[in-house]
This record gives structure tokens, sequence and C-alpha cells, in this order.
């Protein structure tokens, strides 16, 4: 088992990083605008916000999950932590009476998938990446035999799957989800309503905060800077952007991300190159001029955390290793 970011194993970084998704959440505005770990704890005060007609964000319940209701039915875009299922339940129940027809998970996390099993016994199809099928619906960040049987244990699978792109056509919209590789890790889909002009990036995005790079899983930062170019290319002025975390955004938030993690990476980079190591790398600070605008006190993912990471990521591409 390797030891990560956080001096930990694989395995106890997925649980430290799981135990901060558990923690509650500050309410989001109507309008699109060093880390400290907590305890694990069920959400139970879950707030919606509606971003467009049919189309609701509900933060609180581990990611963000997206509610697309109209006249054919409920989708909804990841399903939380498993400890959140029952109130998530309830919250959707209040946007719509409709059934769940479809569940489409970004990622195969726990605080994505963790209510998969939840409305798959309502009858929702489960809609995944054939890798996630794969692993069972196992969160790969968190390993069986860790002595966290709630973490380890799997979702849920998808039960209609793709290994590359897929459309569903309801309540007058069409949705594409398209696989982006190598990005937060080896498997996430990015989801996109043409019409309302909506596109969630699940955690290749973390809005106002750096975000949480999967090395261990297959992630990469080439692959999210890949996966938010394509974004943006699709993207407008007025388009709404939902983060896997944090509040909804916008076209110029997500262009600022951007710029983070190219300019940090060449860093790093450099810095690689140079024969550093990652004690020195910390010590130049080379997220510092961003630590302002993502750096903030309660964030998840702290500066030096996210920038071992990319040291991560990087060092093991270096020529000659």
């Amino acid at each position: 088992m390797t030891t990560n970011r956080f001096g930990m194993t694989s395995c106890g970084r997925a649980l430290a990083v799981l135990a901060a998704l558990c923690a509650p959440v500050v309410a989001y505005a109507q309008t699109p605008a060093s880390s400290t770990v907590s305890s694990p704890q069920p959400a139970t005060d879950l707030r919606v916000q509606v971003v467009r007609p049919g189309l609701h964000v509900i933060a609180g319940a581990g990611g963000n999950v997206v509610v697309w209701s109209g006249a054919d039915g409920v989708v909804l875009v990841d399903t939380g932590l498993a400890t959140s299922s029952a109130a998530l339940v309830e919250a959707v129940t209040r946007i719509s009476s409709a059934p769940v027809k479809f569940v489409i998970n970004t990622n195969g996390h726990v605080d994505h998938a963790g209510g998969n099993e939840a409305f798959a016994r309502k009858g929702a199809v489960i809609i995944g990446l054939e890798s996630a099928r794969e692993q069972g619906g196992r969160d790969s960040a968190a390993p069986a035999g860790n002595g966290d049987e709630s973490a380890a244990a799997p979702a849920a699978p998808p039960v209609l799957t793709t290994t590359d792109t897929l459309a569903l056509h309801l309540n007058g919209d069409r949705l594409d989800m398209t696989h982006v590789a190598d990005s937060h890790t080896s498997s996430d889909m990015v989801v996109r309503w043409n019409d309302a002009d909506v596109i969630a990036l699940g955690d290749i995005y973390w809005s106002g905060q750096y975000p949480y790079i999967d090395v261990e899983s297959g992630g990469s930062l080439a692959g999210m800077v890949a996966a938010v170019e394509g974004a943006l290319a699709r993207s407008n002025a007025r388009t709404v952007v939902i983060p896997g975390h944090g509040a909804v955004s916008n076209r110029a938030e997500l262009a600022a991300y951007r710029d983070m993690l190219v300019a940090v990476g060449r860093k790093v980079r450099e810095a690689v190159e140079k024969g550093m190591g990652i004690e020195e790398i910390l010590g130049e600070k080379p997220a510092a001029e961003f630590d302002a605008k993502f750096g903030r006190s309660g964030a998840i993912v702290a500066p030096e955390e996210f920038v071992r990471s990319v040291y991560r990521d990087l060092a093991s591409k270096r020529p000659g290793r």
C-alpha cells in the first residue's frame, strides 16, 4: 500500500478525505458566484438551489447532487454519501413526486455514489462507466479490509454502462455524458444539458478551493486541465457550471481555476526537472499566489496537500523514473 500526500497509506488518505466530506457544508448563495479534517457524521442539513427551471442542486449530502425533473420523470447526477441517503430521498421527493428513473455517477467515490442503492431499490437505473461496474461499484479509493466497512462497502453498480459517451433525451432537453480519462480519477464523467446550458463536472472542478486529485486511482493534473479546457470550449457567459464540491459557478470562475492548475503545475514541473524533492518544493510555496482564492480556511484540501498531489503525479512521469 502506498503512502500519499497526507503521510498516510492510500486507504488512510481516502478515509480522511471522506471524513471531511461528511462535515456540514456552508449554504450556497442563490447566484453563481490549511484544511482541517472533521469526524464523519451524517448530513442532516441539505440545501436546495434552483439553477434552471427543472434543475436543482442539493448540497450537504457529500458531493453536490443534481436533480433534473420534468414531465418524463426525475434524473439524478450523483447520490452523495450512504449516510445521507434517507435525507436525500426526502429532499428529492420535495422537488418532485415523480419517480427517479435514472442515476448518473460522475465518479465512483462514495461521496458521489454512496446513495445509489437507496434509489436503485426504488427502481432507478444506475448509469456509469463500464469500469465502475467492473469494480462492482466499490470505491477504488477505499480498499476492502481497511477496517471501515461503511467506507469500503460497494455502492449499487451501474446497470447501463458506457466506455465513452451516452445521451438521454428527456424532459424536453438532451443530456450528454462524456467519459474524461485520467482527470480526478481514471474514470470520471462530465454531464451537460444542451438546451439548459448547464454543465456538471463532478470532482474535476472544486469551486473556490484546491482540488483532490486521486493519483492512486489514475487521476492526473494534465487530465484535469484537459477536462476543464473541454468544458470551457463548450461554455459561454450564460453557462451554469456545477462543481463536485463548492458553490454553483460560471465560466469565468472555471477559467480562473484552470489558470491556477496550469500555473501551479508549471512551477512544480520545473522544480521536479531541477531534481528538487517535495519538501524543498513546499518550501518554495508554488501555490502561494492563489491561496487567497483557493486556500480558504476550512477547505477540504489544503494548499500543501494539493501541491503534494501535483508532485506525486509529475514526479512519477519524470524521465528515468
